[in-house]
This record gives C-alpha cells, sequence and structure tokens, in this order.
C-alpha cells in the first residue's frame, strides 16, 4: 500500500488545483481501505477542501473526527475554519473561534489574525479590523501585522473613502518595518481616484516610482482612469506610452479608458485612432471597447459612423444589451422610427432581450415626436415581454408629456404607476409640477406638492426651485420668498440654482434692494455664482437702469478672472447700448477677444445697432465684413438694424443699396423696418421716385 504522506501529496495536489469536490471523493475512499491510516496533514487537506468549497459546516464535523481519533488540531486548521467563515460572511462566528483557539491548545498566529481582519472588512467592519491589528502585537511575534495585514485594511478604507486613514496607516506600516509593495500604492491611488482627487493620485505614483516599485498594469490603468475622468486623457495618452517602455504590456482596460476619455472631450479622432492601433497591435477590442466608442460617435451626433462601427462589430465580436441601447438610444434622438424598430426586431432575433433601459429610451423619443399611440403600444409590449416598466421609465414619459405640455395626460401616468403599485418618487412629482407651472396652472402644481409631502416624500432642492420660480414668473414674489426662507427650516440647502431663481424675480419686479441683501445673503453662505446668476444680476441691473452698479460688477468679475460667458458680454453691451453709453460698449466689445470668447451674432447685432445710433456707418458697413470673416455671416436683425438706421438719418441712397443685398442674401424686411421705408419714401413725395429703385420682396415677403 502507499505510504499517507504520498497520498496527501495527491490530494495537496488537487486541492491547488481547486478540484476539492475530488479530494473529498478520494477521502471517503481513503476511509474504506484498511492499511492506510489519514494523518493530521491530511485532515488538514480535506478541512481546507471543505471550505473553500463552501461547506464549512462539513469542515467542522472533519474536525470532530479528527478529536475523536485523538488527534490534536493545528493552528492551520483553524485558520481554513476562520477563513471559511468569513467567506460565507458568519463572521461573529469566526471571531469567536479565533478567541477560542488557545483554550484546544492552538495560539492564533498572522495568517489567522489575516483572515479575521479580511472578514471584517469584507463586512464593512473596517474600524473592528483596524482594532484587530493594533492587538496583534500584543499577541507576540507570531503575530506581528505583515504586508497582507496592512494592505487588506488600507484597500478597504480607501474603498470606504477614508482616503486619509489610509495614508496614516502607509506611514505607519513603513515605521514599523514593513514595506508597502505595489498593492499597497494600488489601492490609495484608486482611493484619491474614486474621490477626484487626481492630482494627489498623481503624486502617490511619483513616490511609488521613485522608491523603486514597478506600477502594474492594474496601477497604470487606475491612474489613467482617473485623468481622463477629468479632461487630461492627453496625460492618460503618456502613462500608456509609459507603461510600454517600462515593460509592461498594456490590457484592453487600458486602451478603453482613453477611447472613453477622448470621447468625453470631443475628440472622436483620437479616440478612433486608439481604437484602429487596438486593431492593429492589440489587444482586440471588447464589446466595451466598441461600445464607448459607438456611444462617443452617437453623443456627437456622427450616427452614420456610429451604424458602420457596430455592423463592423457583428462580424468579429458579439454585441450585448448595452451596445444595442446605446445605438438604439441614436436612433431615437434623431428620430429614425423606422430604423429604431428594425434594429429593435434584429436584436430580438439574435437571441438578446430588450431591457427596461431599451424601451425607456425607444418611450422617450416616441413621446418627443409626438408619437402617442406608438408609445401606449410599446408600453404594452413591454408588459407582453415580461419586462415591467420601473420609476424611471414613467419619470421619462411624464417628463416627454410635460414638455409637451400635455400636463393632464402626464397626471393620468402617475395615477397608472400607483394603480400599478410603483411608488412615484420625488423626480416624478418635482417633474409633473414643472409641467403644471409650464402651462401657467400654478395652483395645481402647489396641489401636486401637497400630494408628495402627503405621501411622505421630502421635497429637494430641485422641488423648491420650480415653485420659487413660478412664483416668481407670475409675480407673486411675497409668496416665493416665504417659500425661499422656509427651506431651511425643512432641512433643504438653498443651492445657486434656488438664489438665482429668486434674484432673477426681485429684479423683474424692480426690488433691487432686497436682490442686493440677498446676493450678499448668498456670497456669506459660501454660494459661488454661476454664470446664469452673474447674467441674471447683470441683465437685472440694467434693466432697472443701475448702469453703473452692472459696470462695476462686471469690472470686478473680470479682474477676479471669473470665466465669463458670452452671454454676460452680450448683456452688459445691450444695457449700455439702451442707456445710450456707446463708447462703454465699444470698449467692452473690444474686450471680448482678450478674454478668448467669440461674438456671436448677438453681439454683433447690438454694436451695429450701437453704430447706427451713433450714425456711424461706415463703421457698421466693415463689422458687417468682419462678421463674414470671422464665420459669424449676418442674418435678418443685422441688415434691418441697419437699414432703420439708415433712414432715420435719411440716408436713402446707402439704405436702398442695403436692402438690395439683403434681399440677395433671402433675408425679409421687418415690419417696422419695411413701415419705415414707405413713411419715408412718400413724405411730401421727396423720396418717391426712390421707390422704383427698390427691390421686389413679394417673393420673400415681410416679417
Amino acid at each position: 500500500m502507499p505510504p499517507i504522506y504520498a497520498i496527501n501529496l495527491l490530494l495537496g495536489a488537487i486541492a491547488r488545483m481547486k478540484h476539492y469536490p475530488v479530494v473529498i471523493s478520494l477521502c471517503k475512499k481513503l476511509n474504506l481501505l484498511s492499511g492506510i491510516q489519514p494523518n493530521i496533514c491530511t485532515y488538514s487537506i480535506v478541512i481546507n477542501s471543505c471550505c473553500r468549497m463552501g461547506s464549512v459546516d462539513r469542515a467542522f464535523g472533519v474536525l470532530g473526527g479528527l478529536l475523536k481519533r485523538g488527534f490534536s488540531p493545528k493552528t492551520t486548521m483553524f485558520n481554513h475554519l476562520i477563513n471559511g467563515l468569513c467567506s460565507e460572511k458568519r463572521v461573529r462566528e469566526a471571531a469567536m473561534l479565533f478567541d477560542n483557539m488557545s483554550l484546544m491548545g492552538c495560539r492564533p498566529d498572522v495568517v489567522s489574525c489575516n483572515a479575521l481582519i479580511k472578514g471584517l472588512s469584507n463586512t464593512g467592519s473596517t474600524a473592528l479590523a483596524l482594532e484587530l491589528l493594533r492587538k496583534m502585537a500584543m499577541l507576540g511575534d507570531s503575530c506581528k501585522p505583515n504586508i497582507i495585514t496592512y494592505n487588506t485594511i488600507i484597500h478597504h478604507l480607501c474603498k470606504e473613502g477614508h482616503v486619509n486613514d489610509a495614508c496614516k496607516l502607509l506611514e505607519e506600516m513603513s515605521h514599523a518595518g514593513v514595506e508597502p509593495d505595489v498593492r499597497t500604492y494600488t489601492s490609495i491611488i484608486y482611493g484619491h481616484s474614486t474621490l477626484g482627487h487626481w492630482k494627489q493620485a498623481v503624486g502617490i505614483f511619483k513616490e511609488m516610482v521613485d522608491r523603486g516599485f514597478s506600477p502594474d498594469v492594474v496601477t497604470f490603468s487606475m491612474l489613467m482612469d482617473s485623468l481622463s475622468k477629468h479632461g487630461k486623457t492627453g496625460e492618460a495618452h503618456k502613462l500608456l506610452d509609459l507603461m510600454k517602455e517600462r515593460g509592461e504590456k498594456p490590457d484592453v482596460v487600458s486602451y478603453t479608458i482613453l477611447v472613453q476619455g477622448y470621447c468625453q472631450e470631443g475628440r472622436l479622432a483620437d479616440a478612433r485612432q486608439v481604437f484602429d492601433s487596438m486593431l492593429g497591435k492589440g489587444p482586440a477590442p471588447n464589446s466595451h471597447t466598441y461600445s464607448v466608442l459607438i456611444n462617443g460617435f452617437v453623443k456627437n451626433q456622427n450616427m452614420d459612423e456610429a451604424i458602420e462601427l457596430f455592423n463592423k462589430m457583428q462580424r468579429g465580436v458579439k454585441a450585448d444589451i448595452i451596445t444595442y441601447n446605446t445605438v438604439l438610444d441614436g436612433l431615437c434622438h434623431l428620430g429614425r422610427v423606422e430604423d429604431v424598430r428594425a434594429l429593435l426586431d434584429e436584436m430580438m432575433g439574435r437571441g438578446i432581450h430588450p431591457d427596461v433601459v431599451t424601451y425607456s429610451s425607444i418611450l422617450c423619443s416616441f413621446c418627443r415626436l409626438g408619437k402617442w399611440k406608438e408609445a401606449h403600444h410599446l408600453l404594452y409590449e413591454m408588459t407582453q415581454q415580461q419586462v415591467h416598466p420601473n420609476v424611471m421609465t414613467f419619470n421619462i414619459l411624464i417628463d416627454a408629456i410635460c414638455k409637451e405640455g400635455m400636463v393632464q395626460e402626464a397626471h393620468g401616468l402617475l395615477e397608472v404607476m400607483i394603480c400599478r403599485g410603483i411608488e412615484p418618487d420625488v423626480v416624478t412629482y418635482s417633474t409633473l409640477m414643472d409641467g403644471y407651472c409650464m402651462v401657467g396652472q400654478l395652483n395645481d402644481a402647489v396641489r401636486v406638492f401637497d400630494l408628495m409631502v402627503s405621501k411622505g416624500h421630502e421635497p429637494n432642492a430641485f422641488t423648491y426651485s420650480i415653485l420659487v420660480n413660478s412664483y416668481c414668473k407670475s409675480g407673486k414674489i411675497d409668496e416665493a420668498l416665504s417659500l425661499f426662507n422656509a427651506m431651511p427650516h425643512k432641512g433643504v440647502q438653498h443651492t445657486v440654482i434656488t438664489y438665482s431663481n429668486m434674484l432673477a424675480g426681485l429684479y423683474r419686479v424692480g426690488r433691487v434692494a432686497d436682490a442686493e441683501k440677498l446676493r450678499d445673503k448668498m456670497l456669506a453662505a459660501g454660494i459661488c455664482p454661476s454664470l446664469h446668476t452673474y447674467n441674471i444680476i447683470l441683465d437685472g441691473l440694467c434693466k432697472n437702469q443701475y448702469i453703473d452698479e452692472a459696470m462695476k460688477l462686471f469690472q470686478g468679475a473680470l479682474s477676479s478672472n471669473v470665466n465669463l460667458d458670452i452671454v454676460c458680454f452680450n448683456t452688459m453691451i445691450y444695457g449700455l447700448v439702451k442707456a445710450g453709453r456707446f463708447k462703454a460698449a465699444k470698449n467692452i466689445f473690444n474686450t471680448i477677444h482678450a478674454k478668448d470668447l467669440k461674438p456671436d451674432v448677438i453681439t454683433f447685432n447690438m454694436m451695429v445697432n450701437c453704430l447706427t445710433k451713433e450714425g456711424l456707418f461706415d463703421e457698421a458697413s466693415n463689422l458687417l465684413l468682419h462678421m463674414e470673416k470671422s464665420g459669424c455671416p449676418a442674418n435678418s436683425t443685422t441688415f434691418n438694424t441697419i437699414i432703420h438706421g439708415l433712414l432715420e438719418k435719411e440716408e436713402i441712397e446707402r439704405a436702398i443699396d442695403m436692402i438690395r443685398k439683403m434681399k440677395d442674401r433671402g433675408f425679409s424686411l421687418g415690419a417696422s423696418t419695411a413701415s419705415r421705408i414707405f413713411n419715408v419714401f412718400s413724405k411730401d413725395g421727396q423720396f418717391h421716385d426712390y421707390l422704383k429703385l427698390l427691390p421686389d420682396f413679394s417673393q420673400h415677403g415681410t416679417k
């Protein structure tokens, strides 16, 4: 008969291959043989196999058999049992076993501690894991924490967002003489990345390299992902090149991160170049890579390229539900209903069943196109396919219907939800409130608000913003202020949107002093005004003829490097032109390029108005040419403004020349311009002959 140590070698090899049921089966046969007795090593292998295959209770049975035969258990066996209990999330039992080991003549070692620490950390008890780490030093040299101990806790601290605590533990382990490894640094880089701290993540990466550690593909990819999510895909690409230089082979995840980053930045050519390099030199793109690039094309309205790539994908990589949903969503946004139906049929023909995301996207498209019958039919089809619409599906439908002004129909859907046992959420109620406000039914919006509160849903800042904005637009400023002031008492903090809505309302009714107090309150609360807020304030001050105050705010924003957009410049120029302060308006216009902005057609039209009011028609004509060269061609408003100004100054021939140019471009005369022409040209017969020179607008009409 073969010796037991040979049997143990065989069982150990099979266990290492993870064929645990085979180990158990062979041991059963071993018990039936005479002449070969299992020893302590055999029992240890069997206990480990039972624990690994998720049969911890059977492992305890084996331990009982061992004790009956007079064997003394070993620490290794308890380590297997603790690990098995923790794998089944029976951490409390594992802790009790850990505490009782010494009663059975076995002292815990570092492996026992690490197994329990892992179990505690995996079940969210990282604080208890840290507590055990502190006790390990008191349990003797055999329990001295090692790299596995520290890495386990650091990993879970970072996963839970406690990166500062993880960094302190990194320092502590270095003082304890335990050198960090690649996994330690990777965990901390991951922690910083998930919190959006890309600079700190880069700093840790540099420290890691400086200390002589070689980052692996996981570390590189993690940092690349962090950079890409913060609009620094170019820097992430450099990391890919560095990875290759250091002998690490980038995998499909690394390349997909770059493709996604470039797509998010709108750099589709770069994304395609990375993708093509995968096709050329590998690794081969998978379904996720294809989906990312297809989504990039869809979001940037390059639907033809998206379809072409999707068809190419079908020749080598099986499209999954995510890819189909991405293409369907793009087709839906373009209103290509026939293509949507064809792709949906193809998808089902390939055995890929639509999910709630698929149907929700198509439903939204049907609603947006006003195809209500198709939408209701699809809702019925969903049910037939055993795909149950969720609260998000109904929210999409309610939002789409509200935007069409069909609020009563949207309210009907709310009742359908409740009948089907789908609980509406804050988004549902807020969307319906917004719909009622859009059609001017403020009282109905308030009733929905009260219904939401009665159902136990707490209104959020968005909900309050809807009502505050609606009250302001209805001129009910005191009601808006009352609701605005009640928000903190209801546990809802003001946001920049609620402040902006309230400011707009106060300026609209001319309560400038109250608006200024509210603005000061906003700044004191530490809420930074958005560009929209700046525009509201500038517009409010200008329309209430507080031009100097508006100029002061505008200049202050410029000097403090606030990134004002062209809308803010337009608001300020409009206010100055209306106030007759043409020189100041021109000065602001001249600063636009210095701020890396481009005037739009609204900006140019206001400046044309400014110049014509001053009688500077040559400058206005030059500005017209400049518009053409800068890729912002003049529109009907531009020509009507110049013609109106020329007629006021009785520059008849120049006006007629401008009218001809206007007709050549297919623009129509505005009603006020046409009226002005006939009033001037019929004046005492003085300009009667000029009527013959006017072009015929009969084909274009007048507006």
